[in-house]
């Protein structure tokens, strides 16, 4: 029941917002601290799992010692204005080009306030959110972003910029980021909660360090900041006539900080436009990541690959998106990391229970496209792969012959999916 008293607590803030463009909302707080949209809040954070923050306090922790009384909690400082914020944890996680992305991880207890306060302002500025944007938006995913790709390059819009927002999340202004929040939010507590967020100390191996830019990727409402920021990207896109048939006839598709701009035209005017636009909003394109490229020659976004070339028995230009050679790279390593040498002491149904979850999610993301060669590729190295490995638990060398484990064996015998089937 509470589940749903929230989702219409939602749907009436989106409604309201649409029937007015230019509405602030007040007297949001009481609604924060509202025990269904904590208990809401709770569930998102125990779904999502994460590792503890500064306090070492876990998701099972909290359950061990009883949810309802660190809610309890909550809901008594947020009614009596005490809440703050603790520190957040800096870490690093590897990148795909090799380097490390700075993850900031907040205390559970900030992330179920910030979730809460997510549930209350998110339905307001989807009111605003232009159609193009994709990233961490509810009801919007990859597969939405790629197939209007794919629409545009079937329509011909073969010269593509794609673009890249350096450090984005660690390089927004709070004083702009602010400003653009409350064009739409006049709450002064709600301003004041985001506010201290934003300005939490970030521990850094056992130092604590202020942030005077960014909101830390890791927190539950930092994808949201981003995107009220990011919004403006859009809005002045638009204003500026770039997407017009008889301008420049550039169209954007943004995925959080990754753009694409697809254009029947060349694109260093939509880029020089596109560079004013982030400059104006402390922002800049990332020289290493952003290329001009033609259709012909294909791109990457979003881990898909995509291309347009001329079909000779059709006469007609064929457009496609698939798993990037770099997907199924990644993806063979993630194999070879589970099933590799060194974990030959844990049992094969483990590991074939292991690679079926990883596999399969990794399907999953990309069965919308032209899969089948790719799924075929990294099927053929799972099977080999773990043919390996059972030689491997019995000290034999190579990857053997195919007759000593057959694929109804790696099926029936230990678990192993050995064919991609969809799930829904």
């Amino acid at each position: 029941m509470s589940n749903e008293k929230v989702e219409e607590l939602k749907n009436k803030f989106t409604e309201m917002a649409k029937n007015d463009k230019k509405r602030r909302f007040h007297s949001l707080r009481d609604k924060i601290y509202r025990m269904d949209v904590l208990e809401c809040a709770w569930q998102e954070v125990k779904k999502n799992k994460g590792a503890p923050g500064p306090d070492g306090q876990s998701i099972v922790e909290i359950e061990e010692q009883g949810v309802e009384k660190l809610l309890s909690e909550l809901f008594e400082e947020l009614r009596t204005g005490t809440y703050k914020p603790g520190p957040v944890l800096r870490v690093y996680i590897p990148k795909k080009n090799g380097g490390k992305r700075p993850l900031g991880i907040p205390n559970v207890r900030d992330r179920i306030v910030q979730a809460a306060l997510k549930q209350i302002i998110e339905p307001i500025f989807e009111a605003d959110f232009l159609p193009f944007s994709y990233g961490f938006r509810p009801g919007r995913s990859a597969k939405d972003a790629s197939s209007e790709i794919n629409l545009w390059l079937k329509r011909g819009h073969c010269h593509v910029l794609d673009a890249d927002i350096e450090k984005c999340f660690d390089e927004i202004p709070h004083y702009q980021l602010m400003n653009a929040i409350a064009r739409r939010i006049s709450d002064k507590y709600v301003l004041k909660l985001i506010k201290m967020w934003l300005k939490s100390p970030v521990l850094v191996d056992g130092t604590l360090r202020k942030m005077k830019k960014g909101t830390p990727q890791g927190g539950v409402i930092s994808p949201l900041l981003a995107n009220i920021y990011l919004h403006q990207v859009d809005t002045a896109w638009l204003d500026a006539g770039m997407t017009r048939k008889e301008g420049w006839n550039a169209q954007m598709v943004r995925y959080a900080d990754d753009i694409v701009v697809l254009s029947n035209r060349p694109v260093k005017v939509p880029r020089e436009k596109l560079q004013e636009i982030l400059a104006s909003l402390g922002l800049k394109l990332s020289d290493e990541k952003t290329r001009t490229v033609k259709a012909e020659d294909g791109f990457d976004f979003l881990g898909f690959r995509f291309t347009r070339k001329y079909d000779r028995e059709s006469r007609k230009y064929v457009c496609q998106y698939f798993p990037s050679p770099k997907s199924v790279k990644r993806m063979k390593e993630k194999i070879r990391e589970i099933a590799g040498n060194n974990r030959t002491h844990i049992l094969p149904d483990q590991i074939a229970k292991e690679l079926n979850i990883a596999v399969t999610g990794w399907c999953n993301y990309f069965r919308w496209s032209w899969h089948s060669r790719a799924f075929t590729k990294v099927y053929s190295y799972l099977c080999s792969r773990f043919q390996r490995f059972l030689r491997r638990r019995k000290e034999k060398s190579g990857f053997g012959r195919y007759r000593d484990y057959p694929a109804h064996t790696l099926k029936n015998k230990y678990g192993l999916q050995t064919w991609f089937r969809s799930q829904t």
